[in-house]
């Protein structure tokens, strides 16, 4: 089966990286998956990925983790508990979870686009 993009993940959660796999590759997207925010930076695959979904749990209050997503040079969606990161970052989306309906879908189709459309 065709995919339709590649999609960056990052969560330390084994089970919740996984659960973000899954759902991401039922919508036709591959995965580049990752526990760590430093490994996610130096995968040979960032190059060819539409966008991040980052756990807040990747991103520690240490500003070379905050630095690291905008390293990545692509747009992030990231998903947290209550924490607000700061507003001031480029191309960063916050989902609050649990993640309700279609919610992350939804926003990385308006990023990294469809089945039909690419």
């Amino acid at each position: 089966m065709a995919t339709i993009g590649l999609i960056l993940v990052v969560a330390p959660d084994r089970v919740f990286r996984r659960s973000l796999e899954f759902a991401l590759e039922a919508e036709l997207y591959a995965v580049d998956s990752h526990a760590r925010l430093t490994t996610a930076v130096e995968s040979p695959l960032l190059a060819s990925a539409a966008c991040a979904v980052i756990d807040e749990k990747a991103v520690r209050d240490h500003a070379y983790e905050w630095d690291a997503l905008d390293r990545l040079g692509k747009p992030v969606v990231l998903l947290v508990d209550r924490f607000r990161p700061p507003v001031s970052r480029a191309n960063l989306t916050v989902l609050v979870k649990p993640l309700l309906g279609n919610a992350l879908i939804e926003r990385v189709r308006s990023i990294a686009g469809q089945p039909g459309v690419h």
